[in-house]
């Protein structure tokens, strides 16, 4: 199976391409003449001068995110090479220094009075602007942000990149072999049950055996935040989160009690039902996500997995279905599995002159499918948004996850009506049910773990055992006492990117899936132009605020039943399930 590598020439031809430096010292030029025109000026501009000065400001960060993103695109396909990181490290660092004399900028805009910052409510500006100035109280001087940024290279940024090495130099030994994550993770889906226990076996001891480092790594980042709420005057670790989120915490806090509440009656009630197929008293972790027992899973080619995305997008529209065909007739993919590459799947944005780059390790089966749904979902989300321009394309997470979920969901839907028979439906309904599990429940359970552990974090340093035992607690309490667990699983938190690179991040999933299922919901029962009203959600990006979208559609999160609608459709799904079953 032939898999595509993304071309980035877009960007820059490559690492070694004159115009990066050409360019940085270009951005080195225009950020030190931003400050000398506009440094302690502001509050004295015209109406049209200050709006020019964001305009201004907006150049220099389309340039400074093209670099970053063609940087960190080449590092993630590659990160075992040395020139790659060699390159990585040197962007980001003079990155940081340019980014030093624009600091002033948005402490000194935060300084303007409400009605110096009117002439922004006229122009596309506004959203940005008033989110902005939620972030005044937490700002601090010129020179202690200046500080932060450059300490960052030293802090949080070296713990991110250290895990990533750490992760893609791990090798897992598997039947004489060396695996990579990706590798070995694979196995944990096999239709050989014996397979998938060697694989849960190795990759638990290979954890435990660099249990020190993760437990440093943890530990540090813990810190790290908890230093930064203090110096910011955070009432929690996770509060700057909901704040770049644009979502209040009593939002948060509602979604995760009505999750909670619905451990027994979903998730508990699913691990119940497919353990009767495996024949033990208990399902064992490692088959947790595998294949029932005499099930054939075929492999999916690469090209007939295209198909299958790209038609549920154009049956849902055909501007969808378009955009969808953009990414594989240009090269904007990267599915194939290699050495040094990232694990997982993302989507990234990059910049509004360029175009979004998926990355995912495509391996040919159902969930890969679904993950490459999920992440086109995010690149036409990306696509239609950076018409808005560099600040305002980027989604809060209260929709980030919306376009990448309904995209599934359209998937799985299109396959489900197109299945031929009662077992292929039987087949797509656990693959849905438990992808959604993982989504959200899973998810839930994540956050749940970061909560404590920061908590805690924040009274000392935790030893590994201590993690280890809140990963076990939130575990079982999610999944149920019809899963049994060795003493391996306890290290499984290790290997969780988000905890490292994004913490708190996690619970994005869940907003996002029980959005979407309500959503779909109206999108089934024909609700009044919703296709028009589902493309201007997503083409706004981040110069609306999500309410006003989800007005759109008669949803409102802060209602007490809104989240219970999506656990509702995930019950259904499991009872068309047992009807069938």
């Amino acid at each position: 199976m032939t898999l595509p590598n993304w071309n980035l020439k877009k960007f820059y031809v490559n690492i070694d391409d004159n115009k990066i430096s050409k360019d940085l010292k270009v951005l080195s030029k225009k950020s030190k003449n931003f400050s000398n025109d506009f440094r302690n000026k502001l509050g004295s501009l015209k109406a049209s001068q200050l709006i020019d000065s964001l305009k201004d400001f907006e150049k220099i960060q389309e340039i400074i995110q093209k670099i970053q993103s063609f940087a960190y695109l080449s590092y993630c396909t590659n990160q075992l090479d040395e020139k790659n990181k060699k390159f990585y490290q040197q962007v980001e660092e003079k990155i940081s220094e340019i980014e030093k004399n624009l600091i002033f900028y948005g402490i000194e805009l935060n300084k303007l009075s409400t009605k110096q910052l009117l002439p922004f409510k006229k122009t596309k500006y506004k959203n940005w602007i008033e989110n902005h100035r939620k972030f005044k109280r937490f700002q601090k001087s010129e020179d202690n942000e200046k500080l932060l940024v450059e300490k960052s290279i030293t802090s949080s940024s070296a713990w991110v990149k250290f895990f990533d090495q750490t992760m893609a130099r791990l090798k897992f030994s598997f039947n004489g072999k060396e695996l990579t994550e990706t590798e070995i993770l694979n196995f944990l889906s096999s239709t050989d049950a014996n397979i998938r226990k060697k694989a849960a076996l190795v990759f638990g001891k290979t954890l435990k055996e660099n249990a020190f480092n993760f437990c440093f790594i943890m530990n540090t980042i813990s810190k790290d935040l908890d230093i930064d709420k203090n110096i910011r005057g955070f009432e929690f670790s996770e509060s700057s989160r909901h704040l770049y989120n644009q979502i209040e915490k009593s939002d948060v806090d509602s979604l995760v009690k009505t999750t909670s509440d619905n451990y027994s009656s979903i998730c508990h009630r699913y691990y119940k039902y497919k353990k009767k197929f495996f024949g033990n008293g208990k399902l064992n972790y490692w088959d947790r996500n595998a294949p029932y027992p005499g099930q054939k899973e075929s492999k999916i080619s690469w090209n007939k997995a295209r198909e299958i995305v790209v038609n549920a997008y154009t049956d849902f529209d055909k501007r969808f279905g378009d955009i969808a065909n953009l990414f594989f007739e240009n090269s904007w993919i990267d599915a194939q599995v290699k050495k040094g590459k990232t694990s997982g799947a993302f989507s990234h944005p990059t910049v509004p002159s360029c175009h979004p780059c998926i990355l995912v390790n495509y391996q040919g089966k159902i969930r890969d499918v679904m993950t490459l749904a999920h992440e086109l979902g995010h690149g036409i989300h990306q696509y239609l948004a950076n018409k808005n321009g560099v600040l305002l394309a980027d989604t809060p997470l209260t929709l980030a996850e919306t376009a990448s979920v309904f995209g599934e969901m359209l998937t799985f839907r299109s396959m489900l009506n197109k299945s031929k028979n009662k077992n292929e439906k039987i087949f797509l309904l656990r693959s849905k049910i438990e992808d959604m599990l993982n989504t959200v429940f899973r998810q839930i359970a994540f956050f749940k773990f970061e909560r404590t552990v920061h908590e805690k974090r924040a009274k000392g340093e935790l030893s590994e055992d201590e993690i280890c035992e809140i990963w076990m607690s939130t575990q079982e309490e999610s999944l149920g006492n019809s899963i049994k667990f060795d003493e391996n699983y306890k290290y499984f938190w290790a290997y969780i990117p988000h905890f490292i690179h994004s913490p708190f991040y996690v619970y994005a999933y869940a907003f996002g899936d029980c959005l979407v299922n309500s959503l779909y919901k109206k999108y089934e029962d024909g609700y009044d132009n919703f296709k028009h009203k589902y493309q201007n959600l997503l083409q706004a990006g981040g110069s609306v605020h999500y309410q006003n979208h989800l007005n759109n559609f008669e949803l409102d999160p802060k209602k007490s039943d809104f989240w219970q609608l999506g656990m509702n459709l995930i019950k259904n799904l499991i009872d068309d399930l047992e009807k069938l079953s």
